[in-house]
């Protein structure tokens, strides 16, 4: 398997994760609309970080590399997931699924880190994480 298919594949493989965050946020946010105050706003969480983490596995915009350099790196992108997959997990059925798939998915992104090099999106494959001059912070 070539570099570009394993970048390729674990790309899908994040947009998949994306989808199932997106999915239970689309629950929890309807269901947690008449019941419960607490699903309703993790309802509203797991949809931003659901779409958000489809959106920029997509396309990720030159300006956003300064602000999210951790999601430059596959080990970064998988703790994300990792972590939200944890915030996901539950007792049965479709939260206990889809927390362990994402949970999985973050996983492999975390390996593959010190497989491949630097993540790409499916749509921009020219961004690159610029390196921050040495010895001057802010």
């Amino acid at each position: 398997m070539s570099q570009s298919t394993a970048y390729i594949i674990l790309n899908i493989l994040v947009i998949l994760a994306g989808c199932f965050i997106t999915a239970c946020g689309i629950y929890l946010f309807v269901n947690g609309l008449f019941h419960s105050i607490i699903g309703f706003v993790l309802g509203i969480y797991y949809l931003l970080a659901g779409v958000c983490i489809v959106l920029l596995e997509i396309v990720f915009p030159q300006k956003l590399v300064n602000l999210f350099g951790f999601y430059t790196y596959w080990f970064g992108k998988g703790a994300l997931i990792s972590l939200i997959g944890l915030l996901i997990l539950g007792n049965s059925g479709f939260f206990l699924a889809a927390g362990i798939i994402v949970i999985a998915v973050g996983i492999v992104c975390m390996i593959f880190h010190f497989i491949l090099g630097c993540p790409r999106p499916l749509v921009n494959r020219s961004v690159e994480r610029k390196p921050e001059p040495q010895g001057q912070h802010a």
